[in-house]
């Protein structure tokens, strides 16, 4: 537990993403033998196609042809772990998503994806995320241990690494990566940043100094449409959530989509109830 504690020490300390989960996978491959690691996070709740669409992912481990074949063939798109991390709470284990997949009990589509990956992930299990409004989850994978010997360490040790994991996420900041797959620019952030702060748009106006006030409509315009996003309180409560900008001065209603999005999802896949 002291090595645990030192490791999440490290993590906070360093500044990028990319280095944080190395030195986070790292560890959970010497203590706890997931040589596989991925870690992503949704921000568009509309609807369940693009929440599949447009969750953003980051790895660490896995096997480079595995990770082809998910990127050619668009398996995000119908990736049952996708599904589970961002409408459901807890924990879902590999060997359960083998068993629907072999039982029939779910859709031939989202069946491809554990039939596709049992030739390169033995065994591990996905855990839903929820950090500031930022919904995300994580997969950790072994190519070693046997979906029997995963699932009775993990009977044993799965408590103390959900909690870790649940810690990293608390401390993740997606910012960089945000921007990256948004083409957000410094205006739009700069204009996040004091929307955030109450100002009105004359105010912004004098911040800035751009010539009209439709000009700050326009840039919020753009910004909503770029997180998919209803509203300014909706785009706000998001940016937040991503580490964009610091959190804004009323409480954050953007997670009614996400519950309206796994109803629908309830309505149209009920047999993703069945998982549990």
């Amino acid at each position: 537990m002291i090595d645990a504690i030192q490791v999440m020490a490290r993590v906070r300390d360093t500044p990028a993403l990319d280095q944080r989960i190395r030195i986070f996978s790292d560890f959970l491959k010497a203590e706890f033998h997931y040589d596989g690691f991925t870690y992503g996070v949704g921000f568009d709740f509309s609807s369940m196609e693009a929440l599949l669409s447009r969750f953003l992912l980051k790895d660490s481990g896995l096997d480079d042809e595995w990770m082809r074949q998910y990127v050619e063939h668009g398996l995000g798109a119908r990736d049952l772990s996708v599904l589970h991390v961002a409408l459901r709470q807890g924990v879902l284990l590999q060997s359960q998503v083998f068993r629907a997949a072999d039982g029939g009990d779910i859709p031939d589509h989202f069946a491809e994806v554990p039939n596709r990956a049992r030739d390169f992930l033995k065994s591990g299990f996905f855990l839903s995320l929820r950090a500031r409004g930022l919904v995300g989850g994580m997969g950790l994978h072994s190519s070693t241990l046997t979906p029997v010997e995963h699932d009775a360490r993990f009977a044993r040790h799965g408590h103390l690494v959900v909690e870790l994991c649940r810690q990293f996420h608390d401390i993740a900041c997606w910012r960089q990566e945000i921007i990256a797959a948004t083409g957000l620019t410094e205006t739009n952030l700069q204009m996040l940043s004091l929307r955030a702060q109450g100002l009105r748009d004359k105010q912004i106006i004098e911040i800035t100094g751009h010539a009209h006030e439709n000009s700050v409509g326009q840039h919020m315009e753009r910004v909503r449409v770029k997180l998919a996003a209803r509203n300014d309180r909706q785009v706000l409560s998001l940016a937040a959530g991503l580490g964009l900008i610091g959190a804004p001065e009323f409480p954050d209603k953007r997670l009614l989509d996400l519950e309206r999005t796994a109803q629908d999802v309830e309505r149209r896949a009920q047999w993703l109830s069945r998982m549990a």
